[in-house]
């Protein structure tokens, strides 16, 4: 029997092009021709924004037709699921639609019966803005805007998805994640519509900014611009190269209580050395055509490119050519092997070396678990990859020296032996916190000879993870190296007492857009007709919650402003709960840290043997919910 029921509905064609007069609309009714000043337009606008709450606004007419003008609207979404959404328009004129601030379609010169499309990755819980153009040219106009996904037949946008109001600070500047060039930086955004003031959160943490850490406000203001960078501002000096900053803007309301908490953006500073190497380091199954790419240093005149396929030689190599593009090709590569590269950032007076990176071409060892780079992982794993395609065995190396690891052979201590074909998987006994750990995987052929793999690496927790949804995959139960989330978690599935369901009913099963680390987060749909929804994971580690004094149990959640206001708790060995203290967490918007001292749990803490996270029923509602890096922290230093 299947694990989810999915349920397959044919894509169906929702025209919405009924006209307005005999009282029906699509998700913009229909716009009859006229000119800029005809009453018609005013009084379809008027209709149109009472029937589904879109704002309008005009602006003057392309050249291309001096009868013609631009018909513009400008509203929210809110998506019901994380998907790829596929938006589609019909207008007998061009046409533009932006989601977010992203062009995804874009037939502003063709005319006639035209009919659009275009795809973009929404997150649920996440309010958008969407901007729909067309252009009338004196023809009579027809304009319809559509949407689909892959758990939703194409049809009108619903009116429980759209919002003319916007309660939360939105539209930062710089964008979220954006990468600059420069010692200052201008900070602006869009306020609330209930925003009488805004409180400024700054720093170098994400948490710390998350949380409004004290060390991270920079006050309370009424105007919607803060300078950073400046004398007299935060870092006076200047912002640094190569440094990543958050912020976080809160709305306050005019009765200075009420609170809009907006969520956490970043903008980094561009580092002196070349950076954002692509292929990622690290990569594996490469294209053997591939061409290499990076951004280019701040400040940086001019690179040098370094290429190969032997470490030593790379890492080692000087005297390149001077290279100004910030592409270079090396030509088709062999499959089955792992390749280095190296860019060198001249800045006139000095040479800043570069990092070497590696990736693999298809065939290779790949795959890592945990992967490349990973940061706060467990301290109890199993190292795991995927096998090279022509090896017989593997050996795998293993260390806390990155060098070391890279240059060992059979013969040093950092061998930790081989392995037949269908074990690919190295136990690595228990770790140190805060540890950066580096292992590689030779693949050894038939014959005997070996081709080296690339050094992987991951850093362990300062922290004991309870779970950061990272190890759970899409596998075939049949698989040994299935983990599938919801047979970690277990639900409400086929309990009549119990409404919740974790995961997605296709693959992923997993969330991975909505995530506060990692490429992981835990959905979680409850449906409280039953009274609660729950969903429990039995622990192998850790089950000592007073190692190292632990006292703390951290959990990160994140909700939609649509859910029922039911009550969010956590469980320890099936009995001992505590809930949260706000009645309307599960309407959270985004990701909020929740922090309990364990002693409130009341349980013996040497021996936990399960967690579980639910909502209990208050109204009987429904909803969605997203969990993250669940944790146990020792007291603060």
């Amino acid at each position: 029997m299947c694990r989810k029921l999915v349920y397959l509905v044919p894509f169906i064609l929702v025209l919405g092009l009924v006209g307005l007069a005999n009282g029906a609309e699509g998700l913009f009714g229909e716009y009859y021709h006229g000119t800029a000043a005809d009453p018609w337009r005013e009084l379809i606008m008027e209709r149109i924004d009472s029937t589904i709450n879109f704002n309008w606004s005009g602006s003057p007419a392309p050249s291309m037709n001096p009868d013609g003008f631009t018909v513009r609207w400008t509203g929210m979404i809110e998506v019901p699921a994380s998907a790829t959404y596929t938006f589609h328009t019909q207008s007998d004129d061009g046409i533009r639609l932006q989601v977010n601030g992203q062009q995804i379609i874009d037939n502003w010169t063709d005319h006639g019966d035209t009919h659009d499309s275009g795809d973009i990755a929404l997150s649920a819980g996440q309010q958008y803005e969407i901007i729909l153009e067309y252009y009338e040219n004196g023809g009579g106009a027809i304009c319809q805007l559509s949407w689909q996904s892959p758990t939703i037949a194409r049809q009108t946008i619903p009116s429980q998805y759209l919002f003319a109001e916007r309660p939360f600070p939105h539209s930062p500047e710089p964008t979220d994640g954006a990468v600059l060039r420069d010692t200052f930086v201008s900070l602006a955004w869009g306020s609330g519509d209930y925003a009488a003031s805004h409180d400024v959160y700054l720093g170098e943490n994400y948490d710390d900014v998350a949380v409004g850490a004290e060390s991270t406000l920079q006050g309370n203001q009424v105007e919607t611009s803060f300078a950073v960078g400046f004398p007299g501002f935060p870092y006076p000096e200047g912002v640094l190269p190569g440094t990543t900053y958050y912020w976080r803007i809160d709305d306050v309301a005019a009765d200075g209580i009420t609170m809009y908490k907006g969520p956490v953006w970043s903008f980094s500073i561009a580092p002196r050395n070349a950076f954002s190497p692509d292929p990622v380091d690290g990569s594996d199954s490469v294209d053997p055509n591939v061409a290499l790419t990076w951004e280019l240093g701040y400040g940086a005149i001019l690179h040098y490119v370094y290429f190969g396929d032997d470490y030593d030689v790379v890492s080692n190599a000087v005297g390149g050519m001077p290279w100004g593009a910030s592409t270079y090709s090396p030509g088709t590569l062999d499959l089955e092997k792992v390749y280095y590269w190296r860019v060198d950032a001249f800045h006139g007076v000095e040479t800043i070396k570069g990092e070497i990176w590696s990736f693999s071409t298809p065939g290779a060892v790949g795959s890592p678990m945990p992967s490349h780079s990973a940061v706060d992982v467990t301290q109890v794993l199993s190292l795991t990859w995927i096998a090279s395609d022509s090896a017989a065995s593997h050996q795998v190396y293993f260390g806390t020296d990155k060098d070391a690891v890279q240059s060992a052979d059979t013969g040093s201590p950092e061998y930790k032996g081989s392995k037949n074909l269908g074990s690919e998987s190295h136990d690595p006994g228990k770790l140190e916190w805060g540890t950066n750990y580096y292992w590689r995987v030779d693949e050894v052929e038939t014959g005997g000879s070996t081709q080296k793999g690339m050094v992987w690496s991951f850093t362990t927790a300062d922290f004991l993870v309870v779970d950061d949804f990272e190890s759970y995959n899409d596998l075939e139960p049949v698989d040994p190296a299935s983990n599938r989330i919801f047979n970690a978690w277990l639900d409400g599935f086929g309990d009549q007492t119990n409404g919740s369901l974790v995961g997605y009913a296709v693959p992923p099963f997993a969330e991975q857009n909505i995530v506060h680390g990692g490429n992981q987060s835990m959905p979680f749909e409850y449906n409280n007709l039953a009274g609660k929804s729950e969903a429990t994971l039995t622990l192998t580690y850790p089950r000592d919650w007073t190692e190292k004094g632990v006292n703390t149990l951290t959990i990160w959640f994140r909700g939609e402003a649509a859910n029922a206001a039911e009550t969010l708790y956590v469980a320890l060995n099936g009995s001992a709960t505590v809930n949260h203290d706000n009645p309307d967490a599960a309407k959270t918007a985004s990701w909020t840290r929740w922090d309990i001292d364990l002693q409130t749990f009341g349980v013996n803490l040497t021996n936990v043997n399960t967690i579980t996270l639910g909502l209990r029923s208050v109204t009987g509602g429904t909803g969605m919910m997203y969990f993250d890096d669940i944790g146990l922290y020792p007291p603060a230093p």
